[in-house]
């Protein structure tokens, strides 16, 4: 038999959901508040089946069908395998470590336990999370690391923005930093490099600054050489340069 088209001759986006009318018939997807907003009937099975799935840190997505709940679908994410080994090796570093996810306090609650993990801020939207970003960080340096479109602005945002490999187009070009091989534990990498780099420029500037105490104060007082000093400055541009051109690890 040819399959027919359906006709759908209404069609809402809400906050935690959509619905319709398809055929003639009302359809209503999404979250269990959603359904008691639109005044439809959830079955204590679904609820109960929602509240568990919201519990294990997953999210309940309940389909309905002309003012009654019908089924529901559980979707989540998995956190990466090596989190906890690179939230140890922030910590040991002193980092101050954030989780910043739209999800549910429930869902997120296995890092708020972790020890290394100080702050878990839970259901935040994606239009916030870069305002959330900007006023945790305020006074301090931050670091954001996303791989999704939503985490674009927040990337952008931080001082540091790592995309992961796995991330958007997006993503990764509001990000400064992205990660190739999709793994949290090149992260150790990205800070070793960022942390190397940091002494090197350190280097650079004292250099300079240790020949331009003793240059000036000689050159004021008639006591350098012009020749002589235009070689030291020659060789101080070089030594800058050799030293920056180092591998950094």
């Amino acid at each position: 038999s040819v399959p027919t088209e359906s006709r759908v001759t209404a069609f809402q986006s809400y906050a935690m959901g959509v619905g319709g009318t398809v055929d003639g018939t009302d359809l209503l997807v999404g979250t269990v508040d959603l359904f008691a907003d639109e005044g439809w009937t959830v079955p204590d099975a679904i609820e109960e089946r929602a509240a568990a799935a919201t519990t294990e840190g997953n999210a309940p997505v309940v389909v309905g069908r002309d003012g009654a709940a019908e089924g529901i679908a559980v979707v989540g994410d998995q956190p990466r395998e090596d989190w906890e080994t690179v939230v140890e090796m922030l910590d040991d570093r002193g980092v101050e470590i954030a989780v910043l996810t739209g999800d549910s306090e429930e869902a997120s609650a296995t890092f708020g336990a972790h020890p290394g993990i100080d702050e878990v801020f839970a259901g935040v939207p994606p239009e916030a999370k870069a305002e959330t970003v900007r006023q945790y960080g305020a006074g301090k340096q931050t670091v954001m690391i996303g791989d999704g479109t939503n985490d674009a602005p927040a990337l952008a945002t931080a001082d540091l923005g790592i995309a992961l490999g796995s991330g958007t187009a997006l993503a990764a070009d509001a990000a400064d930093v992205a990660i190739v091989d999709d793994s949290l534990s090149s992260l150790e990498t990205v800070f070793d490099l960022a942390a190397a780099a940091n002494v090197r420029v350190k280097q650079n500037i004292g250099w300079a600054f240790c020949y331009n105490g003793v240059a000036i104060p000689l050159a004021i007082t008639g006591l350098l050489n012009p020749l002589f000093a235009a070689i030291a400055m020659a060789f101080s541009s070089l030594l800058v340069v050799t030293n920056s051109s180092r591998s950094l690890l």
